[in-house]
């Protein structure tokens, strides 16, 4: 199945380039929080992460979570939250079904309370991990309690690996959410907890959405990791460093698909204006 896709953003924050790049340049760079959309014929639209929102902000007004706006600077305005971007093309809130959540980072999680009627599509993994994570536990590690709908636990549809519709050699057992072969998830796991990412075609190619199992095109192209600074973010530095080389072998095995980090800019411009027609080169 062909799907419409487009990669969008809904704002950014800055590092330093050598955090994602280990010895490349120190100069500051922008980290965009992208996110997919998706027209699915049977299911409707279905987002991929949904980047900030200006609720970053409140949640880090105050002690602890001040403590991750030290260390993280963001920057969202009105018009490029996820809510108000698919308001222009004319998408109502209630139009998306479901949102399949990588995992659940302050950056993909900023929007789910502009979309209360989508279902929750992540691992359970994923989700039992960032509702205990409040307060500084969870400010360390990056996640913000307060960007989680109240009652999420009503409309989560979580990710099935047990009973695979198929297993990949590189990257392991792909689950089928929409039993239709459209969208397969596969683990990611390192970076956060139960991370996932999505294999998909569209535009008669091949698309993986990377999550962060890499920031940057060079960090799979060649294996580059981060700074080893960033182990202290981590879930597990081990399994960073073994998803990384997935990906970056799978690109090796796989050189036609398009594989997407979550925060590259180049990604980001592979789309022209409208976010319609596909430039990937």
């Amino acid at each position: 199945m062909d799907l419409p896709f487009e990669l969008l953003t809904a704002g950014y924050c800055t590092a330093k380039q050598h955090h994602a790049l280990h010895k490349s340049e120190k100069k500051l760079i922008r980290f965009y929080a992208t996110y997919g959309l998706w027209k699915h014929p049977e299911r409707g639209y279905i987002l991929f992460d949904t980047g900030y929102t200006r609720r970053y902000h409140v949640e880090t007004s105050t002690f602890p979570s001040n403590l991750y706006n030290k260390v993280t600077k963001v920057f969202i305005e009105e018009e490029e939250e996820a809510v108000a971007v698919l308001g222009e093309k004319g998408i109502r809130p209630e139009e998306i079904k479901y949102i399949i959540v990588s995992h659940f980072h302050a950056d993909h999680v900023g929007g789910l309370l502009d979309f209360p009627q989508a279902t929750v599509v992540c691992t359970s993994e994923a989700y039992q991990y960032a509702i205990k994570k409040k307060g500084f536990n969870g400010v360390r590690q990056g996640y913000l309690f307060g960007l989680l709908p109240r009652g999420i636990g009503d409309n989560v549809q979580f990710i099935d690996f047990n009973t695979p519709v198929r297993t990949d050699p590189i990257l392991g057992p792909l689950a089928d959410p929409f039993s239709d072969g459209s969208i397969l998830i596969c683990a990611l796991p390192g970076h956060a907890r139960g991370q996932i990412g999505a294999l998909f075609n569209s535009n008669d190619r091949e698309v993986f959405l990377a999550s962060d199992s890499a920031w940057l095109e060079e960090s799979y192209q060649e294996y580059t990791l981060p700074h080893p600074i960033v182990r202290i973010l981590c879930d597990s530095w081990k399994e960073f460093k073994s998803t990384l080389k997935k990906v970056h072998d799978y690109h090796r095995a796989h050189p036609d698909t398009i594989i997407v980090p979550c925060h590259s800019n180049k990604a980001r411009l592979r789309y022209d204006s409208q976010g319609t027609k596909k430039i990937w080169t």
